[in-house]
């Protein structure tokens, strides 16, 4: 049984990854390229409890992985991963390594894909991020 659990994989990551040791896995984390934080991260998310922490390194990357971000939140076809998507772009916004609030497309782009969003909880769930970054936004916020 433990062998079978350690053959799984989610996008192509084995779960093994996901049992490591926190400091061990950030560790590994970083070894793979963009594409491949992505799966981790999606795959992170869809456990219990999710691993909300593999947003912080995304997060971290800022505008420079905004334009990958934006076209996998325009491909994304379930709810659960538009809320991980626009959970990364709020953590931006937190972080203040990108003002979403100052790029507008982006946020029409936010919003258009929330409106989709056919699950009634989850878009009630997701639409409560939309104003928090506007009001967290590093060029909207009061000291």
């Amino acid at each position: 049984m433990m062998l079978l659990l350690f053959s799984c994989t989610c996008g192509g990551v084995s779960n093994e990854f996901f049992l490591l040791p926190n400091e061990q896995r950030d560790a590994e984390f970083q070894k793979y390229d963009l594409e491949t934080h992505y799966k981790i991260y999606i795959c992170g998310q869809k456990r219990e409890p999710p691993m909300l922490g593999l947003a912080s390194p995304l997060a971290r990357e800022g505008g420079r992985i905004v334009p990958f971000l934006k076209a996998k939140l325009e491909s994304a076809d379930d709810d659960s991963t538009v809320e991980d998507i626009v959970y990364v772009f709020a953590e931006m916004n937190v972080r203040g390594t990108y003002d979403l609030a100052a790029d507008k497309s982006l946020m029409e782009e936010l919003r258009l894909k929330v409106s989709r969003v056919k699950d009634p909880a989850w878009q009630n769930m997701i639409e409560k991020n939309l104003p928090e970054i506007q009001e967290k936004s590093p060029t909207t916020s009061k000291p």
